[in-house]
Parts: C-alpha cells; sequence; structure tokens
C-alpha cells in the first residue's frame, strides 16, 4: 500500500534530505519533544483522513492504521537520538508540512 509506493519512497527522500534540520537546537525552543510533535500532527491528519472517507470499511481502516505505524516507526528510526528534544519552531513547521504530505498520500490512495 502506502509505505511500498514510490510516492513514499519519495517523501522519505525529502524528510532525509531535511534531517540537517533537525541537529539545530540553539533556535527557540518549544515546551513539545520531536516526538510528541509527530505523534501529535500525524494523528490529527489520520483523524481528518478517516473523518473524510467514512465509507472506508473496517479491514481497511485497519491498515491505514498499520501503515500510519509504519510511517511513525520510520521517522522515528531516522531521528533516534533526537526524539526526546526539544523541538524548535522550524522543525515543527517541517513536521506539520510532513504530515499533510503524508495524508495527502492517503488521500490519493484512497479517492474513490
Amino acid at each position: 500500500m502506502v509505505t511500498e509506493s514510490q510516492a513514499y519512497i519519495e517523501l522519505i527522500s525529502y524528510f532525509t534530505e531535511n534531517l540537517d534540520m533537525f541537529n539545530h537546537t540553539n533556535d527557540e525552543q518549544l515546551d513539545k519533544t520531536l516526538r510528541d510533535l509527530i505523534e501529535e500532527h500525524i494523528a490529527g491528519k489520520m483523524i481528518s483522513f478517516f473523518s473524510q472517507h467514512a465509507s472506508l470499511d473496517e479491514d481497511t481502516r485497519l491498515d491505514v492504521v498499520r501503515e500510519v505505524d509504519t510511517i511513525v516507526t520510520d521517522l522515528e528510526e531516522f531521528l533516534a537520538r533526537r526524539l526526546d528534544q526539544k523541538a524548535t519552531v522550524q522543525q515543527e513547521e517541517f513536521i506539520v508540512e510532513y504530515s499533510g504530505l503524508i495524508k495527502n498520500l492517503f488521500d490519493s490512495i484512497f479517492v474513490n
């Protein structure tokens, strides 16, 4: 499904191209960690996805949840030792954008 698609591979490439941004911790920091932001924004986008695609059957919904878990695991692996650091405003903006791209990818696959 999604994590096996060329579009997902391109999203991962986009993330890795911007990985250096997560090494900068001297910028203004938020009260949230990178882990918090990833979970919050991806979960929010998936809630929106399920709301917009209410007709999905239960098996498909479970497949989507598994796929999202895989995506979050991938991101956690990329950010491993940085996950518990306080996030910066720039990092949050990137995570917001990236979670939107993930949702768009799911939308493009499940458009009826």
